[in-house]
C-alpha cells in the first residue's frame, strides 16, 4: 500500500526524476509548478516510491487528460495502485503515450487499453 501525496521532498524528487527519466520528459521545473503532480510513498518507511502527473496535451487534434509518471525499479503493484488513485479523482477520460512496454503493460493492468501506437486511454466509467 502506498501514501499518495504532495512532494515532500524536492531534492528526493529531482534524484528520482534524473534516475528514472521518462521518453516523454518534462522539465523539473513543470513538474514542481505542475498542480497535479503526485507523489507516491512507501507506507511504512515513508520513502518516495514515485510520482504521477496529470496534464492537457493534445492527442489527435484535441484536448486530452494525460497521466504520465515514473517510479522506482520492481514497483510495479504500487504503481498500478497509485494509477487507479488518481485516475479516478479525475472525472474524465485519462490518456497515456508511452513507446515503453513496460509501461504499456503497467497502464494495462491499471485499465487502460490501446487505442494505437503508443496511446492508450483508461475510460472513465469503464
Amino acid at each position: 500500500i502506498v501514501i499518495i501525496d504532495h512532494c515532500r521532498d524536492e531534492k528526493e524528487l529531482y534524484e528520482l526524476y534524473c534516475l528514472r527519466p521518462m521518453p516523454n520528459q518534462y522539465d523539473f521545473e513543470f513538474l514542481m509548478q505542475n498542480p497535479n503532480l503526485f507523489c507516491f510513498y512507501d507506507e511504512k518507511l515513508g520513502f518516495l516510491r514515485g510520482f504521477i502527473t496529470v496534464q492537457t496535451e493534445d492527442i489527435d487534434g484535441k484536448k486530452r487528460l494525460t497521466l504520465s509518471g515514473t517510479s522506482i525499479r520492481g514497483n510495479m503493484p504500487d504503481n498500478i495502485d497509485a494509477i487507479i488513485a488518481v485516475c479516478e479523482a479525475f472525472n474524465d477520460d485519462m490518456y497515456a503515450v508511452t513507446p515503453l512496454r513496460h509501461a504499456e503493460l503497467v497502464l494495462r493492468k491499471a485499465g487502460f487499453v490501446k487505442l494505437k501506437e503508443q496511446i492508450l486511454v483508461r475510460y472513465k466509467n469503464g
